[in-house]
């Protein structure tokens, strides 16, 4: 019996592990668009590491439904900011359950967020 708790106690703990380390990459190409909801029953934290090959970008942050954070700053449905992103910066989003956000690529070349929980 021991032998058994012990073995669903480290498959636990590996499932906690991977969520804490699991990364979503969004690409979103010049002008496309992509929505994304947080299906969980949990908010979700994570911070977003911007890669394009464009000095200075834009991406617009739209809040269909519910709230979140985006570097600190509170969005709630409705609400919209435009970010100003380069190469390499860093972005802290936070999305409680539920809430679906609309993201667009303004600039005029690609761009990806790799972002980790």
């Amino acid at each position: 019996m021991r032998k058994m708790f012990n073995a669903l106690l480290l498959v636990l703990i590996g499932f906690m592990s991977a969520q804490a380390y699991a990364q979503k990459v969004i690409k979103l190409a010049p002008k496309e668009s992509r929505s994304l909801t947080n299906h969980y029953a949990w908010t979700l934290n994570a911070t977003c590491n911007i890669q394009g090959s464009e000095s200075k970008g834009k991406i617009r942050v739209s809040i269909l439904s519910n709230k979140g954070k985006i570097n600190g700053q509170h969005l709630s449905q409705g609400q919209a900011r435009s970010l100003t992103v380069k190469n390499n910066d860093n972005i802290s989003v936070s999305a409680e359950p539920g809430t679906k956000v609309h993201l667009i690529n303004l600039g005029k070349t690609p761009v990806q967020a790799i972002c980790s929980a």
